[in-house]
């Protein structure tokens, strides 16, 4: 090699990933959308990309074609794996979000931290002649554009929680067996005494 000659790049040449996209994300690197989901798409993008890469494993750059091996298989066991997706997915979200990169997925924005709890928001939707309609959030709750506190909505739900009739049911059943297991403590007595 020269020293004109500027170095290898296998990324660029094997994978077509330019100088300023490197180093490339997992995505990036087996050629797919960025958060891909379909692990369909993921093996067959990993698997395409390492019969590509393995071409040039008996050349002259054999180190550089098993290094570049290694990454197309880390970011398929990645990729495949939920929990370890998830981290990375998050992980890469936020590092391109801090560089800017215009993301294809929409970023949350922070909720005003406290409002007053205005009343009760209704469960199911609102049925007009023989449509579905879900009604918009002005008029079927009347809650200020502040988010709700977790804490009044868990006591919310706490309270529903007793009107439910299959607690009622479970509670009765329970009175039963406590009651079938007195009668049988209290027979049992009565026949040992014998």
């Amino acid at each position: 090699m020269s020293e004109n000659e500027p170095p290898f790049d296998p990324y660029r040449k094997w994978l077509g990933i330019p100088p300023e996209e490197q180093p490339p994300n997992y995505y990036r690197l087996l050629g797919i959308p960025l958060f891909e989901g379909d692990p369909d798409v993921i093996i067959n993008a990993a698997d395409r990309q390492i019969g590509h890469v393995r071409r040039f494993q008996a050349g002259q750059y054999a180190e550089v074609c098993q290094r570049v091996l290694n990454e197309l298989a880390a970011a398929r066991i990645c990729l495949l794996d939920p929990v370890r997706k998830r981290e990375y997915d998050q992980q890469l979200f936020f590092e391109l979000q801090r560089r800017g990169v215009a993301l294809p997925l929409p970023v949350a924005q922070a909720l005003p931290t406290e409002a007053p709890f205005a009343g009760p928001v209704p469960d199911n939707p609102i049925i007009s002649g023989s449509s579905l309609e879900m009604p918009t959030p002005q008029s079927a709750m009347s809650i200020p554009s502040e988010s709700v506190p977790v804490t009044v909505l868990l006591r919310r739900r706490r309270r529903d929680f007793w009107k439910d009739p299959a607690v009622a049911v479970g509670l009765i059943v329970l009175f039963l067996l406590v009651c079938v297991l007195a009668i049988l403590v209290i027979f049992r007595k009565e026949l040992l005494g014998m």
